[in-house]
């Protein structure tokens, strides 16, 4: 009777069959996220590079218009 297969035996292989499947999911899902953050990261540094551009642009111009500023308010001197 000792070959004979309990119960008890044959139920406690049962849970070994879904655990690859589980670790699997968990790569993949992992994966998909890692690459949908590295998608944003480079989202972002694409916009602070165009923010920055932006910004020189700006500072520039800012420059310009105060040093335009300055010349247009200054008095000649009659002599």
């Amino acid at each position: 009777q000792s070959t004979d297969m309990s119960p008890a035996s044959s139920t406690a292989s049962l849970p070994v069959s879904p655990l690859p499947e589980e670790p699997l999911f968990f790569k993949d899902g992992i994966k998909d996220e890692c690459s949908v953050l590295k998608l944003q990261l480079k989202e972002r540094d694409e916009l602070i590079a165009q923010l920055r551009e932006e910004l020189e642009k700006a500072q520039c111009f800012q420059k310009a218009l105060a040093s335009q500023a300055d010349k247009s308010t200054q008095t000649e001197l009659v002599g």
